[in-house]
This record gives C-alpha cells, sequence and structure tokens, in this order.
C-alpha cells in the first residue's frame, strides 16, 4: 500500500506517470475529484475555482477566510482519498495539503519547456508564441499561488522525496523509479501509518465543518483526532464581549463536531479570554 503525490507543471507529463504509476501498484488515480469535492464544500463550481487557481490567485490576496476554507475543504477531500492507502494524486499541491501525514512519497516532475511547449502546439493547436506564453503565464500563478495559499515554494526541493527530470528519462523510466521508490520499506502503508490517516482524516472533516460554521469561522483552534475522540483546544473570545456570540456558544462547536462524520466524542479544551486584552 502506498500513497504518492505527483507534483508538476502544465504539459509536463503528471497525468500520463501518475496514471502508469497508479496501473503498476494497482492504485487508483486521482487529481480533478478532489477539486470537485472542494468547490461542493464551498458551495462554488468547479469552473470557478480552476479558473482562480488557473489564472487568478490575486482574487485570493484578501480573502483570508475564504483562502482557509478553500485549503480546509481541499484537504478534507483528499484526506478522505487516501485514508485508506493505495492512491496516486497528481496536481497542485498535494504534497503540501498531506504534510501532516506519513509515509507519503512526495514526487516532483520537471519537463524541459521545449517539450511542453510543443505538447500544447499538438494538443491544442497553438502556435509557439501562445504555447510559450501560456507555459509562462500557468508557472507563474500557480508558483504564486502555492505561496500565498500554503506559504511555500513550489520549486523548493527540499519539499519532495523524490525529483525526476524528463530531459533524458521517458515517462515509463521515470514511473519504474517511483514504483521502485513506493515499494520501499519507509513509504509502505503499515498499520499504525493507517490509523494516522484515520485519524487525520477526521481532524480534517472537522476543520473544514469548523471553517464553515459562524460560531467558529475564524476561531484558531487546534483540532485533533484519535480513535473518533475529538479534541478541540485554544482559545475563544469571552461571549459577552460580542455582539454576535451568545452563551450558547461553546455548546453550538460541540454541536459542529459531533454531526460530523465519524466523530464518537468531544473534548474541548478552550479558554474563554477578553476580546480587548
Amino acid at each position: 500500500m502506498a500513497i504518492i503525490t505527483i507534483s508538476r507543471g502544465s504539459m509536463s507529463g503528471g497525468k500520463a506517470l501518475g496514471e502508469c504509476v497508479a496501473a503498476a501498484l494497482g492504485c487508483s488515480c486521482i487529481a480533478r475529484e478532489v477539486l470537485v469535492e472542494a468547490a461542493a464544500k464551498l458551495g462554488v463550481s468547479e469552473e470557478f475555482l480552476r479558473e482562480r487557481i488557473e489564472r487568478s490567485p490575486g482574487f485570493w490576496d484578501r480573502l483570508t477566510a475564504e483562502r482557509r476554507t478553500y485549503v480546509l475543504a481541499a484537504q478534507a477531500a483528499l484526506a478522505d482519498h487516501v485514508r485508506g492507502g493505495d492512491v496516486v494524486y497528481h496536481g497542485l499541491a498535494g504534497h503540501l495539503l498531506l504534510r501532516e501525514v506519513p509515509k507519503v512519497l512526495r514526487v516532483r516532475l520537471i519537463a524541459p519547456v521545449e517539450a511542453r511547449v510543443r505538447a500544447l502546439m499538438e494538443q491544442r493547436g497553438m502556435t509557439r508564441e501562445s504555447a510559450e506564453s501560456f507555459i509562462d503565464e500557468v508557472d507563474h500563478h500557480r508558483a504564486r499561488w502555492t505561496r500565498l495559499m500554503y506559504d511555500a515554494d513550489i520549486e523548493d526541493p527540499r519539499l519532495y522525496d523524490l525529483v525526476v527530470n524528463l530531459e533524458k528519462t521517458s515517462i515509463e523510466s521515470a514511473c519504474a523509479v517511483v514504483v521502485t521508490m513506493a515499494q520501499r520499506p519507509e513509504f509502505v502503508i503499515d498499520d499504525a501509518a493507517r490509523i494516522r490517516l484515520r485519524d487525520f482524516a477526521l481532524a480534517c472533516r472537522v476543520r473544514a465543518a469548523l471553517a464553515v460554521q459562524p460560531a467558529s469561522r475564524g476561531l484558531a483552534l487546534e483540532v485533533a483526532a484519535s480513535n473518533g475522540v475529538v479534541t478541540l483546544s485554544g482559545e475563544i473570545p469571552r461571549p459577552d464581549m460580542l455582539t454576535h456570540a451568545s452563551e450558547r456558544w461553546i455548546g453550538e462547536l460541540r454541536r459542529v463536531v459531533e454531526e460530523v462524520q465519524g466523530v464518537k466524542s468531544v473534548v474541548l479544551d478552550v479558554h474563554l479570554v477578553s476580546a480587548y486584552r
């Protein structure tokens, strides 16, 4: 069992590599599904989110709460997909969404610009000039998006376990390397890792639920899950100091968490503090 994330630039062969690895390991291969689920959790269309990811990260610059909600929704969707193991994910920031998960094999795939340009010209009928411009623009916006949403540099090799350059390597050879790595003990999902995955997925679902509820939206609460027991910890402003709050605020937090699928019980370790301290 393995979990593999493949980060790549546009037209760099990520989909082909993901499908090859998944076929060799008998894994599922996902990408777009996570975006669809995240979009549904936000109540917006997939097309809207895809356009914002590909073209307009500046839209999110001032929308801190919306940015956090998107990340939590995407993380919860991906976590639910990978909690059983045997998954290859090719797409933007999968390795960052799963950075709390043990034993994930994080792959970065790079390809020569000339090969990417030729692929666009052949597949989409673009001129060389328009293909080069498209690649520059998309790469720039994806890098900016990653910095904005995850505070990370997508090109940083320290974020990956394996970087594969397709300049001299075929997809088939790259696939063989990734498959070999995925079968090493460091990346095999054992029983302990499966438990961690289950707990991580539940914690993600709770964080996503809290992010969209008026009673908890914007609160900096820590969420931990263990065998269905969810613990919320942190500080919240005193209800009597906020016009939109009530004496039932803490009870509402508990209700939100209890309604999340998989939660067996809730432990609240929250402290009321003055909003003006």
